[in-house]
């Protein structure tokens, strides 16, 4: 095969080329973007925005508004259908991010997005192997297989992502639903099937098109015509980067992908037999905007639930996870006050995540609020009659690396831990690095 990272690029560059002829430069995509006036960019002129970014991807300088757009992006999508001219305004921002980045040279375009990703794959195998037995990870982060090792296609993949075992319960939560439907499927995520952002937000495209291509490819590999995701950054980056950049450069899509909640909702005359036991709270949802039609999903599934109440809660809805909104702490913060009060003011019972990242920073603030934190799938498995523990919410709320530790003392020795990494994970990861 050539080289991945080359012909992706290849690929990615064609793309642009028909981003610079198709956009008028109307700058509607910076008036919808919901993150131009929290990071205080000057838009009064939205056309120059566009033409400072437009710039970027031309290899020229830009300008300072058009760089701090792309910084702060999180890939909301609002810009998307704010466009009437089929450009895809997310992609057109990303690429003018990586444009900006390359200024630095790159030696440290490659060198921080390894330590990126580095990071993120030693907390993945921390963090998930401080709460799982041996067999049950396995279960969730199997090992690969080649392609001649199957002996017929499954009905789906289940691409997990690379670091939901984090909060492993969740996962565990979707292969029990998928079990009852009598769905068959393989199970395939970890850091051996990364989408590629990490790589692709710190403006290193090459590695991050040869790491998504990999898992392109080792996606197809069981032969399955649809890929289910759990991850909506995994969603975006392999549906709206990588896979258009393969079927441009290999002529061919080898498989379907969209997000699994909105397979099960399109399943939920089949899972509504098993909803039985009543669930009688009041539940508002942490909405976030990239992937709209999961967030109606959601809905969906949760009110099929018999005596569960879903509130609407009139707050902004943005960003594709917690983490991306890092780019803008305050705001972040601000948000999550909001979100909060108007949880609490509308009589909440439960304020539940929809995505694995965001559920990490929010079970956090369990001690601080009246109502309960917990993820959708929690609710839907008390539906079924299913509990599985949220032992990260468990750790973390120890509040403590040494009490986690000591907690954690088997499963440590159970994988060989090295005691200095686990204290290091744990700091950088689960404690912010207190």
């Amino acid at each position: 095969m050539p080289d991945s990272g080359a012909s992706f690029l290849d690929a990615l560059h064609g793309r642009v080329e028909d981003v610079l002829d198709a956009c008028t430069r109307c700058g509607k995509c910076v008036e919808a973007c919901p993150m131009v006036e929290p990071a205080g960019i000057d838009a009064s002129d939205p056309a120059a925005v566009v033409e400072g970014t437009l710039d970027l991807l031309r290899g020229g300088t830009g300008t300072p508004e058009a760089e701090r757009w792309a910084e702060v992006c999180t890939n909301s999508g609002r810009c998307i259908s704010a466009c009437d001219y089929g450009v895809n305004p997310r992609f057109m921002v990303n690429m003018a991010r990586i444009a900006a980045k390359a200024k630095q040279g790159d030696e440290v375009v490659r060198r921080n997005a390894h330590r990126y990703y580095s990071d993120m794959s030693r907390g993945t195998r921390v963090i998930s192997r401080l709460q799982l037995a041996p067999e049950v990870l396995t279960r969730l982060n199997p090992p690969l297989r080649p392609a001649g090792d199957y002996d017929s296609p499954p009905d789906i993949v289940f691409y997990t992502g690379c670091n939901v075992i984090k909060t492993p319960h969740i996962a565990l939560l979707v292969l029990e639903v998928l079990d009852r439907l009598g769905v068959t499927y393989e199970v395939m995520g970890g850091v051996p099937t990364c989408c590629g952002i990490q790589q692709f937000k710190q403006g290193d495209a090459k590695t991050a098109g040869r790491v998504g291509w990999n898992t392109i490819e080792r996606l197809s590999r069981p032969g399955a015509a649809r890929v289910l995701s759990w991850c909506p950054s995994c969603q975006v980056q392999v549906g709206e980067v990588a896979l258009p950049a393969w079927e441009r450069a290999r002529g061919d899509m080898p498989f379907e992908l969209s997000p699994i909640t909105e397979y099960l909702a399109g399943r939920i005359e089949d899972l509504r037999p098993f909803l039985v036991h009543p669930v009688r709270k009041r539940v508002a949802l942490q909405e976030r905007a990239a992937l709209p039609g999961v967030m109606a999903a959601v809905k969906t599934l949760l009110r099929a639930i018999p005596e569960l109440e879903v509130v609407e809660l009139d707050v902004p809805v943005v960003s594709t996870q917690a983490n991306h909104l890092s780019v803008l702490p305050k705001f972040k913060a601000e948000l999550r006050r909001r979100e909060f009060e108007a949880a609490a003011e509308a009589g909440v019972t439960t304020f539940a995540s929809i995505f694995h990242a965001c559920h990490r920073e929010l079970v956090k603030f369990q001690p601080q609020v009246s109502f309960e934190l917990l993820n959708f799938m929690e609710l839907i498995g008390e539906s079924m009659g299913i509990h599985i523990p949220d032992l990260y919410k468990r750790l973390s709320l120890m509040g403590d690396i040494d009490a986690v530790v000591a907690d954690s003392a088997d499963l440590i020795a159970a994988y060989g831990l090295d005691l200095e990494t686990v204290r290091d994970a744990l700091a950088k990861d689960m404690f912010g690095g207190k």
